[in-house]
């Protein structure tokens, strides 16, 4: 949607809505980087969270070229689906709401070794960093947006007005604005509990049972659209790889 994304931004009034697609995910996911950096203005990377990587790559660059014209963007949707990615925002005019846009942008910083990840402005921090963890060196995706990617109250108008659709009755579409939901306020990046068990050589465990460790730990945690074995937490790698192995008793 890139060649289309200045023309789109300039003929939308103030507080109007605007919907991206995009489905060339080979190049948002990770596996071609420098063309994502060419038609988005950031670097993908291949990790187990690489389609939120693509929905915030989107996002990072609707934000930057609506700043361009002094223009703020709110995300109030997002979600994976099948071979794509989608999100909606809505528009608001003025310097003051880009700049709080603008204020979104940075780099989210992962270790392939021991899964931590970190979240930048700078990117000068995001350059060569060795991770706290295990000292590995980080790799880096973005610029790209950091903020909120789904808005709780949003969702639940588009379940409302979903239910007032009598002639419709699409589970899939009822469960994915579910799920993401769920997700509302959670961190940014998940966890594939797959991913993990693989690194450390454990069974997988039943998902419900590692998000119940999680939370016993004090953390939040919850399941992602974005992947059916994935976590969104608020707890340190560490503690996620610690809830796995007492799920299956290690």
């Amino acid at each position: 949607p890139t060649p289309y994304l200045d023309s789109a931004i300039r003929a939308l009034r103030d507080g109007g809505l605007i919907a991206l697609t995009a489905t060339d995910l080979a190049p948002l996911c990770g596996v071609y980087p420098k063309v994502a950096l060419r038609k988005y203005g950031g670097l993908s990377l291949r990790t187990e969270y690489c389609h939120e990587i693509a929905v915030r790559l989107l996002a990072g660059s609707l934000a930057m070229m609506a700043a361009k014209h002094e223009i703020g963007v709110r995300i109030v949707f997002s979600h994976s689906t099948d071979h794509y990615v989608r999100l909606y925002a809505l528009i608001n005019y003025g310097a003051k709401r880009a700049d709080e846009s603008l204020g979104d942008i940075g780099f989210i910083l992962h270790c392939f070794k021991c899964f931590h990840r970190e979240f930048h402005k700078s990117v000068m921090l995001a350059q060569n960093m060795a991770c706290p963890e295990c000292g590995s060196t980080m790799k880096f995706a973005g610029p790209l947006w950091l903020g909120g990617i789904v808005d709780r109250e949003f969702c639940s108008l588009m379940e409302e007005n979903l239910r007032s659709l009598k002639h419709i009755n699409d589970s899939r579409v009822a469960r994915i604005i579910s799920l993401v939901k769920e997700e509302a306020n959670a961190p940014a990046t998940y966890y594939v509990i797959d991913k993990i068990c693989d690194k450390i050589g454990v069974p997988i465990p039943p998902i419900k049972s590692v998000i119940n460790h999680i939370r016993e730990m004090g953390f939040t945690a919850t399941r992602t659209h974005f992947h059916d074995r994935g976590i969104k937490t608020n707890a340190p790698a560490s503690a996620v790889v610690r809830a796995v192995k007492d799920s299956v008793g290690h």
